[in-house]
Order: structure tokens, then sequence, then C-alpha cells
């Protein structure tokens, strides 16, 4: 069968006469259909993180397929069922599997990490581990069912509740669902990004408001966009003129020409917007978002899904006092944080990684219902044989313009 096999560090190959796999007793063969290539997949080709000692594996965790031969013992599945992988393996036993956090599992596998993945014609997986698609569903939308179930425990970790102000640094794949999910969730998300592009799909995705930290200084408008949302303010009349400009941004620009601060933070439908409420007593707020006498307060939840270096300190610095910022980027490159701000301020910081019980099914069942619109990010559909060089080629280009390339033969 064709396959995409990685060997080591910035050795991939496309392998067309890869031995067929044979389903184990409790395990399904699948016709794969498509398989997403994922940031990490790049991290993997490149810098060998996640190395499976040396041994060659198909890569592609994000994948899906077609059941076609039944292992020993299987029930639960139908030759021709259309399924998404959850790719977590756990052994059910270990210490963190008892406690119900299996996420952490200390031998757990993974479809596409230490086994072989989705880039292939064929691939076997433990049958209880393969959900069924829900006919509204697609064979394109269903690999990116993974990058939603991390989401998905990552806004389970933050323990967000109904009408929340949330942050999300980072708006690639992992960072516009995870704004969807918060929004299902109740919450009101300001999405914050250096790539218009990414902006633009944030707005259409129901942001409340964007950033452009190449724009605009976040550390301080964040604060107050938050503030202005929990206040119900009218945000294009609240914010001062020049609010969040870089200071080579306020050395250009003339206050006739920047009545408000819309051209560099973007509130979505600022119409639309409650009329102010009335602040404890009989008195109404005013029109800036904040008065003089109290710093406004940032986001109650902020999701960092950047991996950028700085991002993750940012999101424990953004976070108001009490508040929760979740950190699911991750890179090759070592970061610091200072907790100094954390402490003083009762801050939670905490990693969130992979998926935990049941969330698959949760990701599968919100592209189903709408409330998570897959279907901007995906950017191009890749046959096999050109997996290499217009997929992960691609994907290494600086002004590289694509969320998720699939790639397989449908």
């Amino acid at each position: 069968m064709q396959a995409i096999v990685l060997h080591g560090p910035n050795d991939l190959r496309f392998d067309p006469e890869y031995p067929d796999p044979t389903p184990a007793p409790g395990e399904v063969l699948l016709k794969l259909t498509y398989s997403s290539i994922c940031q990490t997949d790049i991290e993997m080709w490149q810098h060998g993180m996640f190395s499976a000692g040396g041994t060659p594996r198909i890569l592609g965790h994000e994948a899906a397929g077609i059941v076609a031969e039944l292992g020993e013992g299987v029930t639960s599945l139908r030759v021709g069922d259309r399924v998404a992988v959850e790719n977590v393996r756990t052994c059910g036993t270990c210490f963190f599997c008892r406690k119900g956090t299996s996420q952490l599992c200390e031998n757990g596998r993974n479809f596409g990490f230490s086994d072989n993945g989705g880039l292939a014609e064929y691939g076997v997986w433990p049958a209880a581990l393969c959900i069924k698609l829900p006919s509204n569903v697609t064979n394109e939308e269903a690999p990116l069912a993974e990058p939603t179930s991390v989401a998905v425990h990552a806004v389970m970790n933050s323990n967000v509740h109904i009408g929340d102000i949330a942050a999300v640094i980072g708006c690639g794949v992992v960072g516009l669902i995870t704004l969807q999910v918060l929004q299902a969730a109740g919450a009101r998300v300001i999405a914050i990004d250096p790539r218009e592009q990414s902006l633009k799909i944030a707005k259409d995705l129901g942001a409340s408001a964007v950033l452009n930290p190449n724009k605009v200084d976040v550390a301080e408008l964040l604060p107050q966009i938050t503030e202005g949302l929990r206040n119900g303010l009218d945000l294009s009349r609240a914010l001062s003129p020049g609010l969040g400009e870089t200071e080579s941004q306020r050395r250009r620009s003339q206050p006739s020409e920047h009545p408000t601060n819309a051209t560099n933070a973007e509130i979505r439908d600022p119409g639309a917007i409650a009329r102010p409420v009335k602040n404890g007593g009989d008195s109404e707020p005013s029109d800036s978002v904040t008065s003089a006498t109290r710093t406004p307060n940032g986001p109650d939840v902020i999701i960092e899904t950047a991996g950028a270096p700085g991002t993750a300190l940012n999101a424990a610095q953004w976070t108001r006092r009490g508040g929760k910022a979740v950190i699911v980027g991750f890179s090759h490159q070592s970061q610091e944080n200072n907790f100094g701000r954390a402490h003083m301020g009762e801050k939670t910081v905490m990693g969130s990684s992979a998926t935990g019980t049941g969330e698959y099914h949760k990701a599968v069942a919100l592209i189903a219902s709408g409330k998570v619109n897959v279907k901007p990010l995906i950017s191009a559909l890749v046959p096999l044989d050109r997996g290499i060089p217009d997929g992960f080629q691609r994907m290494l280009k600086p002004e590289k313009d694509v969320y998720r390339i699939l790639v397989g033969n449908g």
C-alpha cells in the first residue's frame, strides 16, 4: 500500500509498497480517507519530537476512514461504517487511568506517534477507539475531530462559566476551534493573532473582538475591551482614540485620522452590544471603558494555543486576578515563565494536553451540530503520492496561507 513514513529527523519518505496491515483481535482494518497535517507532524519531521526510538512509522494522528475488515471479536462496528480515529490508546490500569485522567496514561500509545498512523491507504486500530460518524459529518471534516477534541479538553480544563470573558492567544486551527468551543460553553471570546487572515476567520466565527499584536499593545487594550464587554458598553464609542497603538504608531498617527481605535482592534457588530448596565446603584457608568480610579481587569480565562516564544507568559500575565491561563501550545524551543504575578493575583496556570475520556465523542457531536465549523480551516486536499511536496513542504513555507491540508485518496 502507499504510505508516508518517517524514518528520522528530516527523513520523510513516500513508500508505494509498504506492507498492508492486518487487524488483531479487537481491532478493525480501516480504508483511510483523509489525514490532516498538524504542526506537530512538522515538529516530528523537522526536529524529531515524539521519537519512536528510531523505528520508522507512518505519520498522521488526525485521521478518519471506512471500516474494511473486522478483527476477531469485534461486534460494535460493521464493514462500511465511516469512523473518526480517537488517537490515544490507554492502558486502563496505571495510576492515572484509574484516577480517570487517561490523557496522562503512563503506558499510552498513539495513532501516528508511537504506532502507524493515518497517512496511508490502510491502518489498524482498536474498534473501541473508532467513533461512528453521523451522516452530516463529511470525510473531509472528520479528521478535524482530533483538534476539536484538544479544544474541548482545554475548555473543560478552563472551568469557563456562562457569561465569562475569554481570550484565545493564537488563531491557528486549534485556536479557532477553541474559540468556537468557548462560545458553545457560553463565553464571549477575544481572539489574538498577528495574522490578519486568522483574525478575519475569527470574526466570521463569532469572536467579540480581535487584536493584532503587531498593530496594538495587547497588554494595554485587552483589559479595556474585556471590561467593556463585561459592562455591556458600545466599544466603538468607549475606546479612546489611539488606545492600544504601539509607540511607533502613536508617533505616526494624527488624532483627526483616528477617531476610534477600530483600525487596530476590531469589534464584532458593536451596535449589537447591550446598552450600559447600572453599576450597583442608580447611576449609569461613563462612556469610557474604565474609570480613572480603577484598573480594568483582564479576561476570566485565557487559552494559549500558539506555542510561540513568550505567549505562555502573556497568557499568565494578561488573565485577571483569580483567573485561569490554560497552556495548549508547545514547541521544540524551550520557554520561560515568570510566576511572580501569578501568585500575587492567585492565578491558576496549567497545561492541557491531548484529550480526556469522552471528549472525542463531544468533539464529533459539536461538529455534527454545527456549533464547531471546521470547513474554513480545510485549505487543500492532496493525494497520498503528493503528500510530501504539496503537503509537508507547503506547511514549511514562512508565508504559508494554509490551516489544515488533508492528505489521502478520499
